[in-house]
């Protein structure tokens, strides 16, 4: 994720970026476009999404990379020798990510070279909401895609689910918008229960309709959380989805969770967690990683927005300017909802490039 950096190398960042979001580092208010890669396109980045993740890197002293995992933009470049090309010069459009646009730097401008990866968007769908599709909300997608079928099977013998989502950030709240939108918004017989220590959090987790809140809070003594966790869950949860998945989130799920109930999780901590197979086996629980999202689960993301049946969590939009600013808050758990860059570009020609020359 972080690439190498020899001393003598000139590095190319957005202008105005500040110094704490690079440090140790010069910066260079030039920008250098990428070559096209044959039978590629370019990305012109116009916003991109402030992933917690990246967020971590920034709190253990290393730089957060920029744009991230979560990029939406126009098209700035198109090879001609891209067969059947449908991709046009100005085209607004997100990038599925993978391991090669992992390795990018500081940039506003990506070469991509595997156009399957990359979806133009319906004219309803804006850069800024569309910019946090590829990361947050994908991962999330794939958490209650893999949680649906274990619930509508507990549902043959119950009458009602108890699902509980840890952590009210950004994957929390775009889990419930998900689980709204494919288990129903309405449906009485799956209750979302959303885990957090922050307050500020929990209440706009509460505003986007979950269930019921819990307060995780982290002075209280252990038994007193398992106990309100129980109380407010009525009899315990069915499901977990742990985006946090450290060792203290997953043993009191796992004091919580009901036999045969399924515990999935997001590994956005580094601990080890030690866990009674004993237990597990014999009360018939699982748990399972959420897997990463697929481009087609991506393009189905995008469609169910611009039908107008997904809803959005709350956001909102920041200058790249500001980005040390932005990353500092989601450090400090300061800052709920999504956060997503806005790039303050100044105006540059777009071409089709020859590679045969």
């Amino acid at each position: 994720m972080l690439d190498q950096i020899n001393k003598n190398e000139e590095v190319k960042v957005h202008k105005g970026l500040s110094e704490n979001l690079i440090p140790s580092m010069e910066c260079s208010s030039s920008v250098m476009e990428p070559d096209v890669p044959k039978g590629g396109v370019v990305i012109k980045v116009q916003y991109a999404g402030v992933c917690y993740s990246e967020c971590q890197l920034r709190k253990s002293g290393c730089r957060p990379r920029l744009p991230g995992f979560e990029v939406s933009g126009t098209i700035h470049s198109v090879c001609n020798t891209l067969p059947n090309c449908n991709i046009n010069l100005g085209d607004r459009v997100i990038l599925y990510p993978d391991e090669e646009q992992n390795d990018e730097r500081y940039t506003e401008f990506i070469p991509v070279g595997k156009v399957e990866h990359v979806i133009q968007l319906p004219q309803n769908v804006s850069l800024a909401v569309a910019a946090m599709l590829p990361g947050g909300a994908l991962q999330a997608y794939s958490a209650v895609l893999k949680a649906k079928p274990h619930v509508e099977k507990l549902l043959e013998v119950k009458p009602c689910v108890n699902v509980l989502i840890v952590g009210a950030g950004g994957l929390g709240l775009w889990s419930i918008r998900l689980a709204q939108y494919l288990m129903g918004r309405n449906n009485s017989a799956v209750r979302l229960f959303v885990a957090d220590n922050s307050i500020d959090k929990l209440l706009t987790a509460q505003e986007h309709d979950c269930f019921d809140i819990i307060h995780w809070c982290e002075e209280d003594h252990e038994q007193y959380i398992i106990e309100r966790t129980l109380d407010a869950c009525r009899g315990g949860v069915d499901v977990v989805i742990d985006f946090v998945s450290s060792p203290r989130t997953m043993q009191r799920s796992l004091r919580v969770l009901n036999r045969e109930g399924l515990i999935l999780v997001g590994g956005n901590t580094m601990s080890d967690v030690s866990i009674n197979l004993n237990a597990l086996a014999a009360k018939q629980q699982s748990i399972v990683g959420i897997p990463k999202g697929t481009l087609y689960q991506l393009r189905q993301l995008v469609d169910a927005l611009a039908d107008g049946k997904l809803e959005l969590p709350v956001y909102s939009v920041h200058k790249v300017e500001d980005a040390g600013h932005v990353f500092e808050e989601l450090a400090q758990c300061r800052l709920t909802g999504r956060a997503v860059l806005q790039f303050s570009h100044t105006d540059t020609t777009t071409s089709v490039v020859d590679n045969n020359n």
